[in-house]
């Protein structure tokens, strides 16, 4: 079975897919008392009417560019009324300009004010229904087989795809790990042609790295790196791993590349394939 995760995971954590931008500037703290001190300060923020444009590749097996790029377009618009517990979010709405599809994707920042000084600083990002994509991915992908009984999964909520500092302030090191399910994961109990094959899906975050350089047009971005993994469990004994990372910037404040892996596993006693072609995007230019 081959199918194409790079749109729901690209939107999503924008990733978007699974996708995403931000607006912000961030400063460094100089403080000697102040645990951050030496450290680049995140500060995200969203604004309306930001405009983004990006190159988009297929990767092959071993995740490298195939194929020309398509171009990719996002813009973003203020919400409006209650989502989940918050008022405070963003449309992120996006258009491949190759085939015309269009998506749209609920974003926001967590930014907190510091009472010492004024200084800002994003604790983290934000993206709605990010891990109910994923599953609903997979298990769209599943029912495509035919005579499958589907189950139910869990219902969206605001998942953090992307985390900088702690409840008190002070930046996370690299290396920090959080859950987007339980920790035990969703068990999804499948029955294909009356056959059990249950699933386990586990999907957590990790800051993956800091202030890593990259090209954009002209300018030289400084990001800072989120990677995402799902672990699709199947009967207990083999394993279909998709990760995708997630590299952000507040100069300019955006998403500045993605790049969701190619991933393969076979499902045992139906002994069906899944294919799932990786791929990347990159920042071009900002309005």
């Amino acid at each position: 079975m081959k199918t194409r995760w790079a749109a729901p995971l690209v939107t999503a954590s924008m990733l978007a897919l699974m996708v995403v931008s931000f607006a912000g500037c961030g400063d460094d703290d100089d403080s000697p008392t102040d645990p951050n001190a030496g450290i680049q300060q995140v500060d995200i923020r969203i604004s309306p009417g930001d405009q983004f444009v990006y190159n988009r590749w297929d990767l092959d097996d071993n995740n490298q560019k195939i194929g020309s790029s398509r171009r990719y377009e996002i813009e973003f618009a203020r919400g409006v009324g209650l989502v989940g517990q918050y008022t405070d979010w963003f449309y992120r709405l996006g258009v491949d300009r190759t085939t015309n599809k269009r998506d749209t994707l609920f974003i926001r920042t967590e930014t907190v004010t510091r009472q010492s000084n004024g200084s800002s600083y994003t604790k983290e990002v934000m993206a709605y229904a990010f891990t109910y994509k994923l599953l609903q991915a997979f298990t769209a992908e599943v029912a495509k087989l035919g005579n499958v009984t589907v189950p139910t999964i869990p219902s969206p909520v605001w998942d953090v795809i992307a985390k900088y500092y702690d409840n008190n302030g002070t930046a996370i090191p690299v290396g920090t790990e959080w859950w987007l399910t339980p920790e035990t994961g969703v068990n999804m109990n499948f029955a294909i042609s009356g056959s059990p094959v249950p699933v386990n899906a586990k999907i957590k975050a990790s800051y993956a790295a800091r202030e890593e350089k990259f090209m954009a047009g002209s300018k030289e971005v400084k990001t800072w790196k989120s990677t995402i993994t799902a672990t699709f469990n199947l009967l207990g004994s083999v394993n279909l791993v998709v990760k995708m990372h997630v590299w952000f910037s507040d100069d300019p404040d955006t998403q500045v590349r993605i790049l969701q892996e190619s991933s393969k596993a076979t499902i045992p006693i139906v002994n069906i394939d899944f294919n799932i072609p990786g791929e990347t995007q990159e920042l071009v230019s900002w309005f």
